[in-house]
């Protein structure tokens, strides 16, 4: 028993020492034919098609090609490569398949830092700073050149990185970095949006895309619209950005009205080239058919009001003869068959306007662009058209009043004239200067269709009328009085009654004796009344009547108490 233990330990020994002497005589062996594998791996092939793939001693398998291909938005194709105008620059990729008839090989290659494209067995050709569609062209010309029965493809097969400054109005301004298929909104958005975006202090149409030159100096700015890009989608007014671009968002500047038959009618910012079609997109499009429609621009130039009658389905069909440019302040509008007031007189932009429900005196004079300097605030007036249902009877009592000679007329038949022919008819009490320069909000009254708004020019004068020496317009003075601005006028006439002036108060046109006023305001007018022939005789003959008919109830009292 002990002796066959002792001989399995001897076995087990031996089986042993054979396992690591056999582990030791095969290593080296192993290695040197991993070494020698790899020389051969690395030793050039007679052709030299091998430099073209990038598997080593090895050939792609059928439907696989060793390519690293990146991925665009087909907006980003269809603008940017399809169309050629993508500008390569050092970074680009490129994949060169050749095909031999026996195997596909690929290999991919990049433009170097000097803009150059090295293409095995071809040569460098120069691409970078060139669009697309021109390097494409370079290539196959040199391809051509060297090679002309092998089939050698070359095409981009990913984009490069590189860096666009965003500055002005964004949040975060700065390089990111972008891979030449993004577009300015884009880029905005990785600068954080725009700067005080609720406040609108940021333009949204005047963005600038400005392209340095070669010698690193700015060339033509490109302009980006966002407002037009989200309302009709076309990439000119979002572009994508290239190498050496810059982007400006700059201030919001001045702006174009549009009003009317339009769905969003309003303010917009105005931008370089705009056209009377981009301000009806902008307006959201007309309300109705366009069929026949028309608008009027009403452009403030410096020799006065220019406007301009524009066929508006002309203009939206891009007809240059109606399609008119717009400059910063113009005003378009568009006719429909809304109620509308009419605002005439001294405000920058006259015309008539449609009424909404919400539009107030105020609110007008602010579309209309405000008051010019010259604008008599104590003279105007709103006008409201009123039905009175005068019936020809009074109208031929007026004519018949009017033909009377005038010391024929009662005090009645005065106040019937002044009535018919002084005041204007469906004057209502505004007090514009309450309103605009105290801001009395209790005079800015609700506009209604057919109203006529009137802004005279300013009269810095007093008028002084009737009877007095040399009737005239006085310079206004605010320190005079009634009597000082008579005495200017030369003073009463013989026949003058004193006591009977009165005033005629220009923001309204009421008049009031002159007594009861206490300033006289640039535009009223003071007149004084004369004596009539025969007033004296028919006072004093008034005066005997009523004595007598005293005496004659007297004596009957008299008579009676006796």
């Amino acid at each position: 028993m002990r002796s066959l233990r002792k001989g399995a330990q001897t076995l087990a020994l031996r089986l042993l020492i054979w396992f690591l002497a056999l582990t030791f005589t095969a290593h080296p062996i192993v290695a040197t034919a991993q070494r020698r594998n790899k020389e051969i791996t690395r030793r050039p092939t007679r052709s030299g098609i091998d430099t073209f793939s990038s598997r080593t001693g090895g050939q792609a398998t059928e439907g696989e090609l060793p390519l690293e291909i990146g991925t665009i938005s087909k907006a980003a194709f269809d603008a940017v490569i399809r169309t050629g105008r993508y500008v390569l620059g050092p970074g680009d990729a490129f994949s060169v398949v050749v095909d031999t008839d026996e195997e596909l090989i690929a290999k991919e290659v990049f433009v170097g830092a000097e803009g150059t494209l090295v293409i095995p067995y071809v040569g460098a050709v120069m691409v970078a700073g060139k669009p697309l569609v021109q390097a494409q062209a370079d290539i196959d010309t040199a391809i051509s050149g060297r090679f002309k029965h092998l089939d050698i493809s070359v095409n981009l097969a990913r984009l490069r990185h590189f860096p666009v400054n965003v500055i002005g109005e964004v949040k975060f301004p700065g390089a990111y970095l972008v891979n030449g298929v993004e577009q300015v909104s884009e880029l905005i958005f990785k600068a954080g949006g725009l700067l005080d975006e609720t406040k609108g202090r940021a333009s949204l149409r005047n963005i600038e895309i400005r392209t340095a030159s070669i010698t690193s100096e700015p060339g033509n700015a490109r302009k980006a619209d966002m407002i037009l890009w989200n309302l009709t989608g076309d990439i000119r007014h979002n572009p994508f950005v290239v190498d050496g671009d810059l982007i400006f968002v700059p201030v919001k500047g001045d702006s174009v009205t549009i009003s009317g038959a339009i769905h969003r009618p309003g303010s917009y910012e105005h931008a370089g080239g705009d056209r009377v079609a981009d301000l009806v997109r902008l307006g959201r499009g007309l309300r109705g058919d366009p069929s026949g429609s028309t608008a009027e621009v009403l452009s403030l130039k410096t020799d006065g009001l220019v406007r301009i009658q524009v066929d508006l389905e002309k203009a939206l069909n891009e007809d240059p003869t109606s399609n008119v440019e717009l400059f910063a302040g113009d005003k378009l509008f568009v006719h429909g068959d809304e109620p509308r007031v009419t605002l005439e007189g001294e405000v920058r932009f006259p015309g008539a306007y449609p009424v909404t429900r919400e539009l107030t005196l105020k609110g007008l004079i602010d579309i209309a662009g405000g008051f010019t300097e010259l604008a008599g605030l104590r003279q105007s007036s709103v006008i409201r058209r009123v039905e009175y249902g005068v019936g020809a009877e009074e109208d031929v009592k007026l004519a018949r009043l009017l033909n009377l000679p005038r010391n024929q007329l009662t005090d009645g038949d005065r106040a019937y004239i002044t009535m018919k022919t002084q005041q204007i008819p469906g004057r209502l009490p505004v007090d514009f200067v309450g309103l605009f320069n105290r801001n009395d909000l209790s005079q800015d009254i609700q506009l209604k269709g057919d109203d006529l708004i009137r802004v005279p020019r300013l009269r810095p004068t007093v008028l002084v009328n009737g009877s007095v020496v040399s009737p005239a317009a006085i310079p206004f003075d605010p320190s005079f009085t009634v009597q000082d601005y008579i005495h200017r006028a030369g003073g009463f006439t013989d026949n003058a009654r004193k006591r009977d002036v009165y005033v005629i108060v220009g923001s309204t046109g009421n008049s009031a004796k002159a007594n009861e006023v206490n300033t006289i305001a640039p535009g009223d007018a003071i007149f004084v009344p004369a004596e009539t022939a025969g007033q004296a005789w028919r006072t004093f003959r008034e005066l005997v009547t009523v004595a007598s008919q005293i005496a004659t109830l007297v004596l009957t009292i008299v008579a009676i108490n006796r």
